[in-house]
């Protein structure tokens, strides 16, 4: 077996474990990487490429109870759950159920709220590094409503939003119009997020850190992780016939982070929150300005180097299920009622899992056995805004500093790992 030893292992290549590879080297770490190396296979690969200032909500939230049955039956647009999945994912229901009530959804909304906050500028930061700055814009998010009822539902968020200090603006029809003139006149309310920002590539941003990185002198090792061990005074990490030894390993493989934590004696109820894409031509004359998402619908559009690309909602499954474009499929017959787009750009629809934990929170901290090994995934649909802050994170626990916000809430151990 070869060996190898670096300062710093990271199990993901992904926006979150670039981000913290770019961030140690910054602290003359030497890093290895251990990824399979497909881009499209990354959950970063394939978001809305929102930088959301208001992504403080888990999903677990008050009233959700009573719309399980729709998402286990498949009859709700924006969540569903496979049926045929529900033993892998009833550790995870379970927690789930319990963190869904006002209490814990306010709390942690507040937990999430210090690092959403500085999740742009920490974007931007890491993007001026690698020169790709011009791939970020703060032209705001927008949230759809068709009627004055479903606006009315969003009482309690708004509150929420603004006792932890997000901004907002509540439109009406003619002020939706002037941000978005070639939007279907189909909806009488909106919430806009004047301090978010998009990403029109987040593939093309990712694979700037990975080069990055590269060029910094960080190792990619092309592979699947099989396992991770202690060893005396370091962490190894086992890919084929080679052993990676590191000072410090972070384990950062999104939704298959689980399967590798277990080998440790780390149980955590994770869930693959999956999601579906597709690009499509924008009708001549078309122009979409920012990433928009129909409430009733079900569905993000987003505008992606002079195309669009529209978002299915969730699908609850395990990480290796195999695809069903039926949400994506059953999405894009409305979504073409509100932005005219013509012919699908790919043959079929991409497919990524992001890692979801029961209450919304990623899990970020060092292993409570395994002092040398820090966990850093589960940030479920707010990975790819939140990694380069988590890379600043995880950085500063590898120099043993405190974060500069608390990040209690994130710990391995509230899991019992």
């Amino acid at each position: 077996m070869h060996e190898k030893r670096f300062d710093v292992v990271i199990v993901g290549g992904g926006i979150v474990g670039l981000s913290v590879a770019l961030e140690a080297q910054s602290c003359g770490r030497t890093v290895a990487i251990v990824d399979p190396g497909s881009a499209e296979g990354r959950a970063s690969y394939g978001n809305a490429g929102v930088l959301s200032r208001g992504s403080i909500f888990p999903m677990a939230g008050p009233g959700i109870r009573s719309r399980l049955p729709r998402y286990a039956m498949g009859r709700d647009i924006a969540v569903r759950a496979r049926l045929r999945s529900l033993p892998f994912l009833l550790p995870w229901l379970t927690r789930f159920l319990l963190a869904a009530n006002e209490d814990a959804w306010r709390r942690s909304a507040a937990a999430l709220n210090p690092m959403v906050a500085q999740a742009f500028d920490r974007h931007v930061a890491l993007a001026d590094l690698v020169g790709g700055r011009h791939l970020i814009k703060r032209n705001g998010w927008l949230r759809l409503y068709r009627s004055q009822q479903a606006f009315d539902g969003s009482v309690l968020e708004r509150q929420v939003l603004a006792e932890n200090g997000v901004r907002i603006d509540c439109l009406g029809d003619d002020e939706i119009r002037q941000l978005e003139p070639h939007l279907a006149h189909r909806f009488s309310n909106g919430i806009f997020f004047p301090d978010t920002g998009s990403v029109e590539s987040p593939g093309e941003l990712v694979e700037l850190y990975r080069q990055a990185a590269e060029a910094r002198g960080a190792t990619f090792v092309a592979g699947t992780a099989d396992a991770i061990s202690q060893l005396d005074g370091c962490m190894a990490v086992y890919v084929g016939g080679e052993r990676i030894e590191g000072s410090h390993v972070v384990l950062a493989a999104g939704a298959r982070s689980a399967a590798l934590a277990r080998s440790l004696g780390y149980r955590f109820p994770l869930a693959a929150e999956r999601g579906y894409h597709r690009h499509f031509e924008l009708a001549e004359g078309i122009e979409l300005r920012r990433p928009v998402y129909d409430a009733a619908g079900g569905y993000v559009l987003s505008p992606m180097n002079g195309k669009v690309r529209l978002l299915s909602g969730v699908e609850l499954a395990r990480p290796d299920d195999p695809g069903n474009a039926t949400q994506i499929e059953s999405v894009e017959p409305d979504a073409r009622k509100t932005l005219r787009f013509t012919a699908p750009v790919e043959e079929k629809p991409w497919l990524g899992s992001r890692p979801s934990t029961p209450d919304g929170l990623p899990v970020i901290g060092r292993a409570v056995r395994h002092p040398h090994l820090i966990f850093a995934f589960g940030h479920g649909h707010i990975g790819f805004a939140n990694g380069p802050m988590t890379g600043d994170i995880v950085a500063g626990l590898i120099k043993g500093e405190r974060a500069a916000f608390p990040i209690d809430a994130f710990s391995p151990a509230r899991f019992g790992c």
